[in-house]
This record gives structure tokens, C-alpha cells and sequence, in this order.
């Protein structure tokens, strides 16, 4: 974004006056506190044993909620159902919704698709003549649920566009009427040998309004909310050979190191915080928040907020105000499209993790192709859908810093606070470590603060 900054808070270069005319952290009442809402409940998790119906009935709910979006397409408002276009005379004219079943490229080198609904099954030509529609169809991947309008051929429909669930493009960009900040950060690794924590502890001094020169210390002041997205811990026996990083080989003093930090944060301050694929929770998507076992001291606090990964939360609402969406998703499933979507590929892959983002928007999903990540079946409706269009797209995983806009949609990856390891460098990651994303959401001004 334009007003990005990036700024360093460091021990040693921040020798700050006293603040001696400044209220560090005004009293407040507890409901300008706790503005905070945790938008789940629509989300309810069966545990009874699973069979293929659960797995049907998850795409089927996917698919309904993708449809209901795409319907509101001005492309899409003669559409019909696959099996009303099957019987339809050739050369009629004809639009429709399908979820992608199969792809693959004709000897001419065409796009061919399998397109599904809940009536049938019909096949589509995409022509590479036709740039706009094949470019879109190239980046297309399996089970992605669009929209197409073209004209009926024999026994196959010859597609003349594309419709993406996406995002409006009108959508409104809302500032806060009060001046207040939220900091978003993630990837601790803590009880790793490459945990940075004087670099953390940089932060946490900050945040308390303890160092800093006064304009930074009246930026901390700002602060009412925090985010942390996952990975609390480096976790124990995520991949084979981890002890050898582990500074720390239990998951409860791992855990206790992380609750002895977040006590020092002040109580005006929220801090919502989402697991990630190294804490002690299930890998299968939604994730459930982390268990009280693993942070008793602090999990009552009425500052504290755990939710589960993903989850979509409200902030900073006024009377006047609607408040922030903020979708907050770890990022288990980007590593798949950066590897496996070309245009993502060529762009730098993971290292431009605002592709992989923006393709997820775009497709109203965090992780439309069945494999790119692992997913929980109890639930009543697809959790991945993104029916919500949030004002705050935030995630982590990939350890690089990123501030992009799509749309008028704030798109936030968070930094880590762990030196690259062995294992990461196999996999190709260079972190960007001891950056926390501070946004003022009166402004929507954001800075890039490096400790």
C-alpha cells in the first residue's frame, strides 16, 4: 500500500525520552474495551463417525453457498440448471453454474473442463483463441465452483466467459471514527533454538509502552487490539527429526514460555489469537481454538480471545460504526497453489504470497482444490467458504511480511519470530523475521515496524 512504512524499534536505537505529559494507556470502560465479536456460529461441529455422505454433503453445501454468490451475477441471471442446458437446441445461446470435476488440454490445445451441479454432468470447450476466457481457465483448479455463458455445441458447451465468485468491485473502504491501532503478528516458534526472543521481547516492551521516542510511544498508546495467527509453539513431532531444533522438548513449557510473555501485554488490549499447523491441535481444517490446558494462567483473562482457524472477527464496532470483518485463516493450504498455479508460480510463488491470496478471494474459498489442505467433516456447512467479504484478509504460515489491497480489501500475511531453519530451507522458505504490521484504523494507514 502507498502509506507503508517500514520502521525499526530495536533496543539501542530507541533511547526515548520520558513520556512525562502522556497517558500511556487511558482508563476505559470494559465496553470500550471489548469490542470484539467472534463470528462462528453458524458453524456447528458433529463428532459421530464419518462416512462418504459427510463428504458429499460437504461439497454440496460448498457448492450451494458458491451458487448463491455467483447468481447475483448480472452474467449469470438467465442461467439454468446442466441438465436444462443438455437438452437445449445446439447453438443456443446459454450460461449456467458448475463445480470443476476434471480439466485437461485437447490435442489442439484447448481447455476441455468437466463441469458438475446437482442435475448432471456436461463437457466445455474454452478455446485458446478466446484469451480473456482460456487465461482464466489456465488458472482454474479442481473443484472451484464458476460460472460460464457460451453457446451449446453437440454433447459440449463452447464457453465464451468465465465468472469468478470473486469480490465486489465497489466495495466500500471503511475507516474507524475512533483512533485506534491493531497490530497483527504470528509464527512464534517458541521452545525453538531459532526463536528470536530478544526480538520478541523487543515487541512485547513496545506494545507496554516501555521503549520507544514519543511519537512511537503515542503510537502504542493507539493499540487495542493485537493478532497472533498460529503457531504459538514449534510444537513437538511435527516432522521427522524436529528435536534437534528444540530448545525446549515439552509442549507444556513451550507453552509456558508463550503464557509468560502474553501476561505482560496490558489488559486494554485484545489479543485474538488463532492455532497453527505446529500447535497441539488437529491439522485437519477448522482448526479448534487451543485448549485451555495449554495456557490455563491466562485463558480466563478478559482481554484474551482464542478462536479457531479460520473464524471471522468483528472489531472497533461503534453505535455508529458496523465495525472491522476480519478473516483470519493460518495459511495451511497456500505452499499447493503456489506450487501448483502457474501464474502464481512464475509471480514468486510463495514469495509473493498476495497471489495466492488474491486467487482464494477470488474464488470465495481458502482451499477450493480437494487436497490442498486436510479437512474436518463435521461440520454443517463448508467452513473454508468465505461468504463473508471481510475488510481484512490477515493470515501467516509463510514467515514473510506482506501488505497488498485487493478490492479495498487490507490484505495482511504476518512475519515470524524464528530464524530459518534446516527444514525451511528444504522447502524453499526464507522467513522475514521481527516484523509486526501495525494498522491505524481510523486512517487505514499501515506501517511494516521491524524490532
Amino acid at each position: 500500500m502507498k502509506n507503508q512504512i517500514i520502521e525499526s524499534i530495536k533496543e539501542g536505537i530507541l533511547l526515548s525520552p520520558d513520556l512525562t505529559e502522556l497517558q500511556l494507556f487511558p482508563t476505559q470502560t470494559l465496553e470500550e474495551k471489548r469490542r470484539v465479536e467472534i463470528i462462528q456460529s453458524n458453524l456447528v461441529e458433529d463428532n459421530s463417525k464419518k462416512s462418504i455422505k459427510n463428504f458429499i454433503s460437504l461439497y454440496n453445501t460448498r457448492f450451494l453457498s458458491l451458487q448463491s454468490i455467483l447468481k447475483q451475477r448480472q452474467e449469470l441471471n438467465s442461467m439454468n440448471s446442466i441438465r436444462r442446458v443438455k437438452e437445449m437446441d445446439e447453438k443456443s445461446k446459454v450460461s449456467f453454474i458448475g463445480m470443476v470435476l476434471d480439466k485437461a488440454i485437447t490435442k489442439n490445445n484447448n481447455i476441455i473442463f468437466t463441469l458438475e451441479d446437482q442435475t448432471g454432468i456436461i463437457k466445455c470447450i474454452v478455446t485458446k483463441n478466446n484469451k480473456e476466457a482460456f487465461n482464466i481457465a489456465k488458472e482454474t483448479s479442481f473443484d472451484e465452483v464458476i460460472g460460464v455463458s457460451g453457446s451449446k455445441g453437440k454433447g459440449v458447451v463452447f464457453i465464451n466467459s468465465i465468472i469468478m465468485p470473486d469480490v465486489p468491485l465497489n466495495k466500500e473502504l471503511k475507516k474507524a471514527p475512533l483512533d485506534e491501532a491493531a497490530v497483527f503478528i504470528g509464527d512464534l516458534h517458541a521452545g525453538a533454538h531459532a526463536f528470536l526472543k530478544k526480538n520478541f521481547e523487543n515487541l512485547l516492551s513496545w506494545i507496554s509502552g516501555e521503549t520507544g521516542s514519543v511519537e512511537q510511544k503515542e503510537r502504542a498508546r493507539k493499540i487495542k487490539y493485537l493478532f497472533i495467527l498460529g503457531d504459538l509453539v514449534e510444537g513437538v513431532g511435527i516432522f521427522p527429526g524436529q528435536e534437534k531444533d528444540l530448545e525446549i522438548k515439552d509442549i507444556y513449557e513451550q507453552f509456558n514460555l508463550v503464557s509468560n510473555y502474553l501476561k505482560k501485554i496490558p489488559e486494554h488490549i485484545n489479543v485474538i489469537i488463532c492455532a497453527g499447523n505446529h500447535d497441539p491441535v488437529r491439522i485437519a481444517e477448522p482448526q479448534p481454538k487451543i485448549p485451555r490446558k495449554f495456557l490455563e494462567e491466562i485463558y480466563d483473562k478478559p482481554n484474551m480471545f482464542f478462536i479457531q482457524n479460520p473464524s471471522l472477527i468483528n472489531i472497533a464496532k461503534t453505535e455508529t460504526f458496523p465495525g472491522f470483518n476480519i478473516l483470519i485463516y493460518h495459511g495451511y493450504s497456500f505452499p499447493y497453489y503456489a506450487s501448483n498455479i502457474e501464474g502464481i508460480r512464475m509471480a514468486g510463488g510463495l514469495e509473493a504470497i498476495e497471489s495466492v491470496m488474491i486467487y482464494l478471494l477470488k474464488r470465495r474459498h481458502l482451499a477450493p482444490a480437494h487436497g490442498s489442505t486436510k479437512y474436518h467433516m463435521g461440520y454443517n456447512k463448508d467452513p473454508l467458504v468465505i461468504r463473508t467479504v471481510p475488510d481484512f484478509f490477515v493470515t501467516g504460515h509463510i514467515h514473510r511480511a506482506t501488505i497488498k489491497n485487493y478490492r479495498n480489501i487490507t490484505l495482511l500475511n504476518t512475519s515470524c519470530w524464528v530464524s530459518q531453519t534446516d527444514y525451511q530451507e528444504k522447502r524453499g522458505l526464507m522467513p522475514e523475521p521481527n516484523k509486526a504490521i501495525y494498522v491505524n484504523l481510523k486512517t487505514r494507514n499501515t506501517k511494516l515496524l521491524n524490532f
